[in-house]
């Protein structure tokens, strides 16, 4: 078993991976997917940047004050997770950063993977269902579309199994 994780980990250098941009939407599973991301990035020696991106506040002229300040409250709890899942993945890799983004999230993801020369993008799938698909409640095929470079989409064993 050892030879084989051995062999593992020399095929993996070879892929020059030095930037790993992970993709979260700050729910449980997307904290597995930034654990499993960190230990991929650990194997390369590659950096690794959490971005979260944030669906900007519907203005319309029927926006009131409470509403706004509601989505105020909600982007700056947003960031401060994004904070935290930041420092719980250094505490087990060393090596990660965070951009936190207004904006579609596939757009936003690519954009940094871009500004960042990212090799790989690794993101989470949450719904394997067709009609979550079709109605763009899954971000990865977005994120898979619109990516300049590899991405790793990221499935727990029970999602798969209730597919």
């Amino acid at each position: 078993m050892n030879q084989v994780l051995e062999k593992t980990d020399k095929n993996v250098n070879k892929l020059n991976i030095k930037e790993i941009v992970v993709a979260v939407d700050l729910s449980p599973h997307s904290e597995k997917t930034a654990a499993y991301a960190a230990k991929f990035a650990k194997t390369c020696g590659a950096a690794m940047t959490l971005v979260h991106a944030f669906a900007p506040e519907p203005i319309t002229e029927f926006t009131t004050q409470e509403v706004h300040e509601t989505y105020r409250e909600e982007e700056r709890e947003a960031k401060r997770a994004l904070g935290r899942l930041a420092n719980r993945v250094r505490e087990a890799y060393g090596e990660c950063g965070y951009e936190f983004r207004i904006g579609d999230p596939a757009e936003e993801v690519t954009l940094v993977a871009k500004d960042l020369d990212a090799d790989l993008i690794v993101t989470a799938s949450h719904h394997p269902h067709f009609l979550s698909r079709l109605f763009g409640l899954d971000q990865a095929p977005r994120i898979l579309h619109k990516a300049r470079c590899p991405v790793l989409v990221y499935h727990e064993e029970k999602e798969l199994a209730e597919a």
